[in-house]
C-alpha cells in the first residue's frame, strides 16, 4: 500500500493554494499525496492518520515566531499568514511525537529550524556577506557528511534552483547541515536523532528548468532525497 503522505497548503485571505509539482513529485515516487490546509481543531488526528509529512514552501515566517522583530527593511519581506505557520507548527510536534518522517522544503526548511530552537537570516542579501544571489535562477551546493552518505553520494556537488531570500543561521536543536552553497547559506539539514527529517532550500518539484518545471527536471540529488522520503513513509 502507497504510504499518505500530507503536504501542506499555502494560503491568502480566500483560499488554499499548492503548486501541482508538489503532488506530481509525491506520486512519481510512490507516495499517495493528501493535500491538508491550514486548520484549528484536529491536529492530532490528521497527523495520526499520515505516513509522512512534507512541509511545502511560502514566503517569509512572521517574526514574532523567532522571537525577534523585523531585523530588515518591511519592504523586502512578505510573511506567511499566521494561520498557516500556527497550523505546520502544531502539525509538525504531532508528527515528531510518532517519529513519522519529515521532508521541509524552502520555507518549510526555515521552519523546523525555528521550531526545533534555531534562528535565520530575514534576508541574506543584507546579512551575510558575499553571498550569491538566491532569489532566482540556479547555484552550486556541496553534499557531504554521515546524510549524504546513507544517500550514497558522498562529498560531491549538485546544482539546484534558488528561490528564497532567508536561510538557517543558527541550527535547531539536533539539526545538522548535509549541503551548503559557496557562499557558506546551508541549503539542506536532517535531524541525526530522528529517522528522518530533513530540509532543503531548493525546489526538488520544480527540477532545474524554471520555465518547465516538474519531476522530469529533478536532479539525482533531489530524486534520492525524495525516494528515501517515501521509503521511510512506506516503513511507518
Amino acid at each position: 500500500m502507497k504510504p499518505l503522505i500530507g503536504i501542506t497548503a499555502d494560503m491568502d485571505a480566500e483560499s488554499f493554494r499548492l503548486r501541482h509539482d508538489y503532488v506530481s513529485m509525491v506520486s512519481t515516487a510512490g507516495g499517495l499525496p493528501l493535500i491538508v490546509a491550514p486548520v484549528r481543531e484536529g491536529i492530532g488526528r490528521i497527523a495520526g492518520i499520515l505516513d509522512g509529512l512534507l512541509l511545502s514552501g511560502g514566503d517569509d515566517i512572521l517574526p514574532e515566531f523567532l522571537g525577534e522583530d523585523a531585523a530588515v527593511p518591511l519592504e523586502r519581506l512578505k510573511f506567511v499568514r499566521r494561520e498557516r505557520t500556527e497550523f505546520e507548527l502544531g502539525l509538525l510536534k504531532e508528527v515528531l511525537k510518532g517519529r513519522k518522517p519529515v521532508l521541509a522544503v524552502c520555507y518549510g526548511m526555515q521552519l523546523v529550524n525555528v521550531a526545533l530552537g534555531g534562528t535565520i537570516y530575514q534576508d541574506i542579501e543584507l546579512q551575510v556577506g558575499g553571498a550569491v544571489d538566491h532569489r532566482g535562477g540556479l547555484h552550486s551546493v556541496g553534499i557531504t557528511g554521515p546524510f549524504a552518505r546513507e544517500l550514497g553520494l558522498g562529498s560531491s556537488e549538485f546544482t539546484v534552483n534558488s528561490f528564497h531570500h532567508q536561510a538557517v543561521k543558527e541550527l535547531g536543536d539536533g539539526l545538522k547541515p548535509f549541503a551548503v552553497a559557496e557562499d557558506g547559506v546551508i541549503e539542506g539539514v536532517y535531524k541525526e536523532d530522528y529517522p528522518f527529517l530533513v530540509g532543503v532550500q531548493w525546489h526538488p518539484e520544480r527540477g532545474l528548468n524554471r520555465e518547465s518545471p516538474g519531476p522530469a527536471g529533478v536532479n539525482e540529488l533531489s530524486r534520492m532525497v525524495i525516494e528515501a522520503f517515501i521509503k521511510e513513509a512506506e516503513a511507518t
